[in-house]
């Protein structure tokens, strides 16, 4: 567990990305739209997964990064 997992309330409820329902979950995101925002909740698997997820697709991106031209 890291310092960051420590602080993170968490609070049974349902996971947005297995949609198994009361779990321990965390906010770890939310929804923007025109009508407002809703929070995303997730599992400490998932929100472990997801984590994973960001740090493989900033260190093997699809498509490479753009960069401004340098004059």
């Amino acid at each position: 567990m890291t310092a960051r997992d420590a602080a993170a309330p968490v609070h049974l409820g349902d996971c947005f990305r297995c949609d198994r329902g009361g779990l321990q979950v965390s906010r770890v995101g939310e929804l923007i739209g025109p009508y407002g925002e809703t929070p995303l909740f997730a599992c400490r698997s998932c929100a472990e997964r997801l984590m994973g997820m960001g740090h493989h697709a900033h260190e093997t991106p699809v498509r490479p990064y753009v960069t401004t031209p340098s004059r």
